[in-house]
């Protein structure tokens, strides 16, 4: 199943995509989705730290929660990422 975002710029898409691959120990960098504000995702990483990433709309910010929600809960799991431009997709399992 492969599942498609579009980000404000290629810049947010190349974030989207960077804390969500896959890490050597096959867990992700992102431990959880703090706010989704408009079309803004708040994620919060390992390390602590707190990062925002813009989508075109609303929509695509939800479908990111929804996405991270199903993979928090085991139901899904993130084969591969991909980028260009605006856009990211995942494969997932």
């Amino acid at each position: 199943m492969e599942i498609k975002f579009i980000c404000e710029d290629s810049y947010e898409a190349e974030k989207l995509w960077s804390v969500f691959t896959i890490q050597k120990d096959n867990s992700l960098f992102v431990i959880g989705i703090v706010k989704v504000i408009e079309n803004e995702v708040v994620v919060k990483l390992k390390d602590g730290s707190h990062h925002s990433i813009l989508f075109k709309d609303r929509n695509n910010a939800l479908m990111l929660k929804k996405m991270f929600t199903e993979i928090s809960l085991s139901k899904k799991k993130i084969i591969s990422a991909h980028h260009r431009d605006k856009e990211v997709s995942f494969d997932l399992e």
